[in-house]
């Protein structure tokens, strides 16, 4: 049986310790992040990258939306022929326990929206598994906007006393100089709950740009969108006994993100396949 190393304990490295544990001897596993690093997911140490080099193994494998960068980090310490990068199709991030749980958060939020009188859409690689037939919990977060900026606020004021102890909410801020809001304002707000496969549920905001509605995805890059695929409203698509809300130009916003084979699976996806991912000096460009 092959000895093999996964690189991350997120929800892609947890989907590929369930695919793989069966047919081969996990030996450890590798992460970026310095609080996971000494301890342990099922049993298995959990060592930094830097340290692969110490270890005894056949295979590094990895997978999931950063693929390209653990594979350029791996690079500078492994031969190429000791890494494999699994297809999207072997990679699922659902299990019975992470399905049940994703679709009952959504049916809740879905009727505390109503409730509260406020405008939500689902969308990105969330929406594409409800076009494709497919439970929201395969894809590992499932992605929901509001508005405007105001509401995000209320949310994460009043979301933790609706939900209760159940669930837990992460509030992510935005730091250094943004394209749009400020220093210290909320970016996004996460919802989990106490599972070992955890729902994720981004809630987060797209503001306006000029001509543009854009979304700042973490690593210094921005998702770009014409405004005019934000202007025609919203409409209720059907998902397992419920409707959830998304846009009513929804092809539109999918098609300028993926390209218009959104609902093909894609052998591999990585961050750099999205179609719309700008730095703050391209949007600037744009803008010009």
């Amino acid at each position: 049986m092959q000895n093999i190393v996964i690189f991350g304990t997120g929800a892609a490295g947890r989907a590929i310790y369930r695919a793989l544990k069966d047919e081969f001897n996990i030996v450890a596993f590798i992460d970026n992040n310095p609080n996971k690093q000494g301890t342990k997911y099922c049993d298995i140490e959990i060592y930094s990258v830097q340290n692969v080099v110490n270890l005894k193994f056949d295979y590094v494998y990895l997978g999931g939306i950063w693929a390209d960068e653990m594979e350029a980090q791996l690079l500078n310490l492994i031969d190429k022929s000791k890494i494999k990068v699994l297809d999207e199709k072997d990679i699922s991030f659902s299990t019975p326990s992470r399905q049940v749980a994703t679709d009952e958060i959504m049916r809740v939020l879905d009727g505390y929206f109503k409730e509260i009188k406020m405008d939500y859409f689902l969308c990105n690689s969330a929406l594409i598994s409800l076009l494709r037939g497919n439970s929201l919990s395969v894809v590992s977060d499932v992605d929901l906007y509001v508005m405007n900026y105001a509401d995000l606020e209320y949310l994460a004021r009043e979301l933790p006393h609706f939900l209760g102890s159940e669930y837990k909410l992460n509030l992510r801020y935005v730091k250094g100089d943004a394209a749009v809001r400020t220093d210290g304002q909320i970016k996004r707000i996460s919802i989990t709950n106490n599972l070992l496969e955890s729902i994720v549920i981004d809630i987060g905001l797209f503001d306006e740009y000029e001509n543009f509605m854009v979304c700042d995805y973490d690593d210094g890059r921005y998702f770009y969108f014409p405004k005019e695929i934000f202007e025609g409203g919203f409409t209720r698509l059907e998902y397992m006994g419920f409707e959830l809300n998304v846009l009513k130009h929804y092809n539109e916003y999918l098609e300028f993100m993926y390209g218009k084979n959104y609902l093909e699976m894609p052998k591999r996806f990585s961050s750099n396949d999205y179609l719309n991912l700008k730095t703050k000096a391209q949007l600037e460009e744009l803008k010009a």
